[in-house]
């Protein structure tokens, strides 16, 4: 699958400005003109007609296409926002889009579209080969400024190496409609659902190299796995099938999802099952240190 990603600013339903309300989140460019993303899921006689903003053309060689063409066809566009909680976003997709190198015009624009001013477009597709995601399934996370991730451009082709294994979850999440599932943390509860900062930490913390480095430093430091909130061992409690096993805890909040942070296993805590859950209960999150007083107390 061929994949293009766009980032566009923040809307509801991208069925006009006064569907919608207004468009947040989008650039230097909506903050003096209207973007024309607006319309980019409103239909005109079937087709999709969606806008993003590069920098100049849109270097579509990447794509598949030489030099001397002027579109290229069969790309999956993949389209992204930033969201109110932090962190960009997938908001949706266009299946078997055409993607242009300059921008084209609409020669017969739907009423919404001239209501709105959209009288041009960079990429095509067919109504019924895409998909925009109602908000709170807008949750896979796209970093942002890293390498492997989108940079500045609002175009980015996910062409390089690192990019391999997020490209991989995004076609699992469009093929599929899901991605590899957190841990549940109450089904990650009333208003932290949805919250890709929350998403993102947990994920983070699923990371089995991240989780076997920590393991190992612990018991070459000490000799075994205690929970640092109350001190439970799996394997004293259980024997051999406890050997080894506990969860790791990522110790700091994300201030922003946008990125991914270097970790140093200073930055991680072992805890047993029943502190991991409980760590993640409140918001903001608790801390090992308030989370052992609590647990002491009740003891006592």
């Amino acid at each position: 699958m061929t994949l293009l990603f766009c980032n566009v600013g923040w809307m509801k339903n991208y069925k006009g400005i006064n569907d919608d309300g207004s468009i947040e989140w989008g650039g230097a460019y909506n903050k003096h003109s209207t973007g024309l993303e607006v319309c980019n899921f409103s239909d005109n006689k079937g087709v999709l007609y969606g806008h993003v903003q590069p920098r100049g053309q849109i270097k579509i060689e990447r794509l598949g296409a030489s030099k001397e063409d002027n579109f290229v066809s069969g790309v999956t566009v993949v389209w992204t926002a930033r969201a109110e909680s932090g962190g960009t976003v997938v908001i949706g997709w266009y299946k078997n889009a055409t993607v242009y190198r300059n921008v084209q015009t609409i020669h017969e624009p739907s009423e919404l579209q001239k209501k709105n001013g959209v009288n041009s477009y960079r990429i095509r597709a067919l109504a019924s080969k895409a998909v925009l995601l109602p908000i709170k399934r807008r949750e896979l996370i796209i970093p942002r400024g890293v390498k492997g991730g989108i940079g500045k451009s609002n175009v980015w082709f996910a062409d390089a190496e690192e990019s391999k294994e997020l490209v991989e979850n995004v076609v699992a999440f469009i093929e599929q409609g899901s991605f590899p599932r957190i841990p549940d943390v109450d089904e990650i509860q009333s208003i932290l659902e949805g919250n890709p900062r929350l998403l993102t930490h947990l994920r983070r913390e699923r990371s089995a190299a991240l989780v076997k480095k920590k393991k190992d430093a612990t018991m070459r430091a000490t000799g075994k796995l205690c929970c640092e909130v109350c001190g439970f061992d799996f394997k004293d409690a259980y024997g051999d099938i406890g050997d080894g096993f506990c969860e790791v805890h990522h110790l700091l909040p994300l201030s922003k999802a946008d990125g991914i942070v270097k970790t140093k296993l200073t930055d991680l805590a072992i805890v047993c099952s029943n502190c991991h859950r409980v760590l993640h209960r409140s918001n903001p999150m608790l801390t090992i240190s308030n989370l052992s007083k609590l647990f002491k107390k009740a003891s006592s």
